[in-house]
């Protein structure tokens, strides 16, 4: 009996060492089985500095689920859903490898040194729903690809240095939530076609070098709550049809070419507004007695423009 339990033990203690010597093995033959992790191989060889050593885990002898910045399916064996690289001073090229990972559900890049373009093979990623590359150093065109990934519900590529037009693909993806473009080189006129964005929520294309009048059309988005376009070259009236957006909290239009009178509209429509922005344009005619019924108004600034009329004591935010 003793001789037996031996025999037993050291049998296990061989399959336990066994283990150990195999499973490096056992992983990297995992990911060299598997499309998702040759993708982040990519990605990975295109990046020309890490300094802090953040993707020191992104090599073959670990499960590339456990990588930093990695979250896969909680039902579906090996497969990425989740790429998050935020604020890593990660410095290099975003791999168009990237779209291979088919079930990619968030790409966040956002708060690094990436260059380049942004890979229009990224328009491939159908199940894509939240996109962040703002704060790094992109350029090149928005690509109009991006209107391949329908679920995408966020887009952020604010802070970086995008040119050209807002491409009319973007007016296709009709899940979309939240737009914000701010901080680039675009240029070229607001398209009336983002009319068609009817989930949207929040719209920033400010801080560019958009010129034309603003789009009336944007009062179709009946639930946007953000609409930021200073710092551009919009010129023309502030469009009446802004005050059907009801669910409006934050206007600011400061550092445009708007001329004209502000719709009376806007005050009287517009009752969840919070803060309106409306510094150093060019309008004129009387402040709207209608802006005292917004109950809700914290910020009101309509300095550096032609009105006339005195704030009332109910207007005191």
């Amino acid at each position: 009996m003793a001789y037996n339990l031996k025999n037993c033990v050291t049998a296990m203690i061989g399959c336990f060492l066994f283990i150990l010597l195999v499973l490096p093995s056992s992983y990297a033959f995992l990911c060299e089985e598997s499309t998702d992790c040759h993708a982040l191989l990519k990605f990975k060889e295109g990046l020309r500095s890490d300094p802090k050593g953040h993707l020191q885990t992104w090599n073959k002898a670990n499960p590339f689920c456990n990588w930093t910045g990695i979250t896969c399916h909680p039902h579906l064996q090996n497969r990425v859903v989740d790429l998050e690289l935020i604020d890593m001073d990660l410095r290099g090229g975003i791999s168009p490898f990237i779209s291979n990972i088919s079930l990619l559900t968030t790409l966040s890049l956002q708060g690094n040194r990436f260059y380049g373009k942004i890979p229009s093979s990224l328009g491939g990623l159908s199940e894509l729903a939240f996109l962040n590359v703002s704060k790094n150093n992109l350029e090149g065109n928005i690509p109009g690809s991006l209107h391949g990934c329908q679920s995408l519900k966020v887009v952020d590529l604010n802070y970086n240095n995008l040119s050209g037009i807002i491409p009319k693909e973007l007016s296709w993806m009709k899940n979309l939530t939240y737009l914000c473009l701010s901080q680039n080189r675009l240029t070229g006129v607001l398209p009336s076609s983002l009319s068609n964005l009817t989930e949207l929520t929040q719209l920033e294309p400010a801080v560019n070098y958009f010129t034309g009048k603003i789009p009336p059309q944007l009062g179709a988005l009946r639930k946007l709550e953000i609409l930021y376009l200073h710092r551009n070259f919009l010129e023309g009236s502030v469009p009446t049809a802004i005050s059907n957006c009801t669910a409006l909290r934050e206007i600011s239009l400061t550092g445009n070419l708007l001329s004209g009178e502000i719709p009376l509209e806007l005050g009287a429509k517009l009752q969840n507004l919070q803060k309106l922005y409306m510094i150093d344009n060019n309008l004129s005619g009387k402040i709207p007695v209608t802006l005292s019924n917004l109950s809700q108004l914290t910020l009101l600034d309509l300095s550096l423009n032609n009105l006339e009329g005195k704030f009332l004591q109910s207007w005191e935010c």
